[in-house]
C-alpha cells in the first residue's frame, strides 16, 4: 500500500514521530538494564512495536478508548498520557499517584490506565480526554473488554435515552482500539470477541502485532497456516459493500506511510459506519526478546536475528526519513545524542 505525500504529516511532525520512537526504544533498553542490574523486579517492553503505535496514535481521538496490552508504551507516549519519568516510576512500582498516576505502582510495569473519575468522585468528561482502560495481565483478556467499550459506543448512537450522558459519548462517535500479540490471537477470548463485534457491528479497530513468536514458540507451532489474517479472511466483507463482517488489513510494521494510511482508513470506517476492522501488522521484531526473563538468542537462528536487525522498524523509519529528504543523517545523529544525554 502506498500513501500520497499530501496525506503524510508535516516534516516537523515526522521528525517528532521519529524522535518519540527513538526515545521509547531507549526507554526499553534502559528498562531492561535496570531490571537485570537489580533495580527493578521484572520488565516487559514495547521495543520493536514503535512504528505501528505512532500511526495508531494519529488515528486516535479524544473520547476514544484503548484496551490493549503491555507493548503499547510508544502509543501512550504519543497521545501524551504518560511520560518517560512516569513510565519508569511504574517499572519501579512507585506508590505515589503523583509519580505514577496510572495505578500508583499496583500493577505490573507497562500496564497503562487513564482516570475516569475526579478526586471528588464525580465523572470526568471522557469525550474531552484520551482514554485507556487499565491493562490486564492475563493475555487476551483485553479482548472482551474492547467488545464492551465498542458496543457502548454503538448504544450511545442508537438509544435516545443515553443522549443525556454527554460526558461519556458524543452520539457514538467513539472508537475502541485494541492491541494483542500474535500468540494470544490463538486464544478463545480473541475469537469470541472477533465474532461478537462482527455480529454486533461495533466501532472497533483491532490490531494484531505479529513478530513471528509467542515468547520462544514460532507461529508455525501455534497458529494454523502461520498467518492470523489468512484465518480471519472468512470475516472479510466484500470490497465496497456495507454488510456484516470486517475490513481486514495486513501491513508491514516498518512501513510508516502505509501504516498511517491503514489506521486512518480503519478508524474512519469504524467511526462513521460502525464497522470493525482488523489490522494485522506483520514483519515486526522484538529486539530484546519477550521480557527480562529470557534471551531470544537461545531460540532464534542467526539468519532470523540478522533479518530483525535489518528490518527493525526504528532503523527502517530512520532510513526512510533520510531517503525522502525530510532531514539529514547528521541532524538525526545530533538529536539522538541529545536524547541519550538526558
Amino acid at each position: 500500500m502506498s500513501t500520497p505525500v499530501s496525506t503524510l504529516p508535516s516534516s516537523e511532525e515526522i521528525i517528532q514521530d521519529y524522535r518519540l520512537a527513538y526515545q521509547s526504544r531507549q526507554a526499553s533498553l534502559i528498562g531492561r538494564r535496570e531490571v537485570l542490574s537489580g533495580k527493578a523486579k521484572f520488565g516487559i517492553f514495547g521495543d520493536g512495536k514503535e512504528l505501528p503505535q505512532l500511526a495508531l496514535a494519529r488515528a486516535f481521538r479524544k473520547g476514544d478508548f484503548r484496551s490493549g496490552y503491555y507493548r503499547d508504551q510508544t502509543f501512550m507516549l504519543a497521545i501524551g498520557e504518560i511520560n518517560i519519568q512516569q513510565y519508569f516510576a511504574q517499572l519501579y512500582a512507585h506508590t505515589s499517584l503523583e509519580a505514577e498516576p496510572a495505578t500508583a505502582g499496583r500493577l505490573m510495569n507497562a500496564h497503562f490506565a487513564t482516570r475516569s473519575i475526579n478526586p471528588d468522585g464525580s465523572w470526568k468528561d471522557l469525550t474531552a480526554q484520551y482514554n485507556s482502560a487499565a491493562d490486564l495481565s492475563p493475555t487476551g483478556s483485553q479482548m472482551p473488554r474492547m467488545a464492551g467499550l465498542a458496543y457502548a459506543s454503538k448504544l450511545y448512537r442508537q438509544l435516545d435515552e443515553l443522549q443525556q450522558f454527554a460526558q461519556f459519548s458524543h452520539e457514538g462517535d467513539e472508537v475502541a482500539f485494541s492491541t494483542i500479540g500474535n500468540a494470544s490471537s490463538a486464544e478463545g477470548l480473541f475469537w469470541e470477541t472477533v465474532n461478537a463485534i462482527g455480529v454486533l457491528r461495533c466501532p472497533a479497530v483491532l490490531t494484531v502485532y505479529d513478530d513471528g513468536y509467542g515468547i520462544s514458540v514460532a507461529n508455525e507451532h501455534q497458529i494454523a497456516k502461520e498467518n492470523i489474517s489468512e484465518l480471519l479472511m472468512g470475516f472479510q466483507r466484500p470490497p465496497g459493500e456495507c454488510c456484516d463482517g470486517y475490513d481486514i488489513y495486513m501491513i508491514r510494521g516498518w512501513d510508516y506511510p502505509a501504516l498511517l494510511a491503514t489506521y486512518a482508513k480503519a478508524a474512519e470506517v469504524a467511526r462513521i459506519e460502525h464497522m470493525p476492522s482488523i489490522v494485522h501488522v506483520s514483519e515486526l521484531t522484538q529486539p530484546q526478546g519477550h521480557s527480562t526473563s529470557g534471551s531470544h538468542e537461545r531460540y532464534k537462528t542467526k539468519e532470523r536475528l540478522a533479518w530483525e536487525a535489518e528490518y527493525d522498524c526504528v532503523r527502517q523509519f530512520r532510513l526512510w526519513i533520510i531517503e525522502q529528504g525530510f532531514t539529514t543523517t547528521e541532524t538525526l545523529d545530533r538529536m539522538e545524542e541529545e536524547d541519550r544525554q538526558r
